[in-house]
Order: C-alpha cells, then sequence, then structure tokens
C-alpha cells in the first residue's frame, strides 16, 4: 500500500489541493500482503518525532512485518509537511501546510468538524482538516495553518461504498489522532499563540449541522 502525496504549493487553490492529498489519497495494492505474526512496537512519537503516537496506536495493526516512516518534508524549515506511518499495508496519513491567503470566514467543504477555536471540515474522503490560528512565529508566514490527517482504516470504509457516520470504522480514532496531532505541531513546533488554548479530546464532529458543499 502506498499512499500517494499530490500536494503542490503553487496551486490556485490551497484548500482543495490539501483536501485532494488528505482526503482522497490512501492507496492499497490490490493484493494482500503477508500477514506476519510479530508484534509492532511503534515509537512513542512519530513523524520526525513532531507527533506522539499515543493515539496513532489504534488506526495501526498491532501485529505485522515492520514499521516504516515516511516524513523527510516533516517539521523541517518549510512551509508544508507530510508525513505517512505504516504497518504493512495500513497506514495514517498527516500534513500541514500554511494556509495561503485564506481568511478566517472561508468554510471548508464536508461535515463542519472543529477543535476549540480551530475549525474545519469531516471530507467526504474521510480526511479532516482543520484551520488553526497561527500567527507571527519564525515558522510561519500567514495567520493560519491547515492541518490534516486520514487513516487506511477510515478510507477502505469510503471505498467500499458506505456512508460516514457516527460508527463508521475507526473515525474515532482518527479524531483523537488528529487533535493530538494538531496540539503538539502547534504546541511545541510551531509555537502557535494560543495553541496552548487548544481543549484536549478529540475533534468534533458536527453532525447535525449542514454539510457544506
Amino acid at each position: 500500500m502506498r499512499l500517494k502525496p499530490l500536494l503542490t504549493t503553487r496551486s490556485k487553490g490551497i484548500v482543495a489541493t490539501l483536501t485532494l492529498v488528505l482526503g482522497a489519497g490512501i492507496w492499497w495494492a490490490t493484493h494482500e500482503l503477508r500477514s506476519d505474526t510479530q508484534v509492532i512496537n511503534i515509537p512513542q512519537r512519530i513523524c520526525h518525532n513532531r507527533i506522539s503516537s499515543e493515539k496513532a496506536a489504534p488506526l495501526l495493526p498491532t501485529k505485522g512485518s515492520k514499521y516504516t516512516e515516511d516524513a523527510d518534508a516533516f517539521g523541517g524549515w518549510s512551509t508544508l509537511g507530510t508525513c505517512e506511518a505504516k504497518v504493512d499495508d495500513s497506514a495514517i496519513y498527516v500534513g500541514y501546510q500554511d494556509a495561503l491567503g485564506h481568511k478566517r470566514n472561508y468554510h471548508p467543504k464536508g461535515i463542519p468538524v472543529s477543535l476549540g477555536k480551530a475549525y474545519g471540515s469531516l471530507t467526504a474522503e474521510g480526511a479532516i482538516n482543520l484551520y488553526v490560528s497561527c500567527t507571527n512565529t519564525p515558522r510561519t508566514v500567514t495567520k493560519w495553518l491547515l492541518i490534516g490527517a486520514n487513516a487506511t482504516v477510515v478510507d477502505r470504509e469510503v471505498e467500499a461504498g458506505k456512508k460516514l457516520n457516527r460508527s463508521t470504522k475507526g473515525l474515532g480514532a482518527l479524531t483523537e489522532f488528529t487533535a493530538q496531532a494538531v496540539r503538539d505541531l502547534t504546541q511545541d513546533w510551531f509555537k502557535c499563540p494560543g495553541a496552548d488554548q487548544l481543549p484536549d479530546g478529540p475533534v468534533t464532529i458536527h453532525w447535525d449541522k449542514p454539510v457544506v458543499r
């Protein structure tokens, strides 16, 4: 299984681009990989040590052949970064990007989500994307970061034609992991002013609110 990040820095719609990467973007091979019985030890911190793996573990198999990570462009001096954490053909994907030119009243397409004052959407492809305020820091050039995540376990539900709902397999764990990633990145790496006020707990999916199309 391989994720195919398609992120570009010079597109008209940064949101559309990142949503494409984070929402559409988990593919796996048509054949099943051999299932090993080795217990997988996931590092305590993943993605160049930027994110705690506590909330990542439920999204990955406990047994398999090995854990791998592709995060060469993650957490460096860059306005965007991507990370894939994988056990065999199951993966978590997380990315961030300076939300160039975006304004606070922009409404991402999908089911509305929030984490305190951070807001965004659950896309039709099963990704969670959040805008987080992040001004006047050495590592950002604009006022907002767009951070998102998806996982194979959720993507497979979408690929099987199942409608996303409260009982979607893996979605609860993805809300937990996305929230953890947002807190770790904005508080510890980007050091966004006010990031310490982001609440504990998962991203809230507002199932009762109209879908933004």
